[in-house]
């Protein structure tokens, strides 16, 4: 018969303290646990690379490392810094729109292990090519980085990660704001609506994003 410790290695405590279980985005309310897929999805516009881009920013200023999977090289490194993002602590890996690719490098990034999150960013790839990924990928992702201080985030038009993941959040838009008349209208601000996939998330959440401009 096997002996049961109580007594957990010191590495592995000074590893839980310096990685608490979820990254909480307090200017949006939301949180991202380690170990675990979150999943991001909406039409163009709607935010998720912004909600990406927010928890990269947290993350890479605290000095953990991040990679982005770029699906069609939608990334852009000025409104990454921008955003907050510490660029020198991101590996940024560009798939050219290549789906397979990107599955490859993802793959490659959960086993390499020791990084604070990992964002598929399949958002402009074809649905249909999406579509026939097998579901085994995201189970195979899900199993590897559990019991690790990493966050596994995917962005999309559609849900594609199915109970695999953690946390769905579906992000749309409900209305703008304008100022002025005719062809001199202003966008002043626009309205976002995060809701959830899942049962055990909270309520939707409104996220209102605003706009400053001069009218000079």
């Amino acid at each position: 018969m096997g002996h049961l410790s109580l007594v957990k290695p010191l590495s592995h405590l000074r590893e839980e303290q310096e990685h608490p279980d979820e990254a909480i985005l307090g200017s949006v309310g939301i949180s991202f646990r380690r170990g675990a897929i979150s999943e991001l999805s909406g039409d163009a516009s709607t935010g998720r690379t912004g909600l990406a881009l927010t928890l990269f920013a947290q993350l890479t200023a605290a000095g953990e490392i991040c990679a982005l999977v770029d699906g069609t090289g939608g990334f852009d490194p000025r409104t990454a810094v921008q955003a907050g993002v510490e660029l020198e602590n991101l590996l940024w890996v560009r798939c050219g729109g290549d789906v397979e690719q990107a599955f490859i490098s993802a793959d490659h990034l959960v086993q390499a292990k020791g990084f604070g999150a990992i964002w598929l960013n399949l958002s402009g790839l074809s649905p249909g090519k999406l579509r026939l990924v097998p579901k085994t990928y995201w189970y195979r992702y899900r199993t590897r980085i559990k019991e690790t201080p990493t966050i596994f985030v995917v962005t999309s038009a559609g849900s594609l990660t199915g109970s695999a993941s953690h946390r769905s959040l579906l992000m749309s838009r409900e209305r703008a704001v304008w100022s002025g008349a005719g062809s001199f209208r202003l966008l002043r601000e626009f309205h976002l609506k995060i809701s959830s996939r899942k049962h055990y998330y909270e309520p939707p959440v409104h996220s209102t994003a605003e706009f400053d401009h001069s009218e000079n």
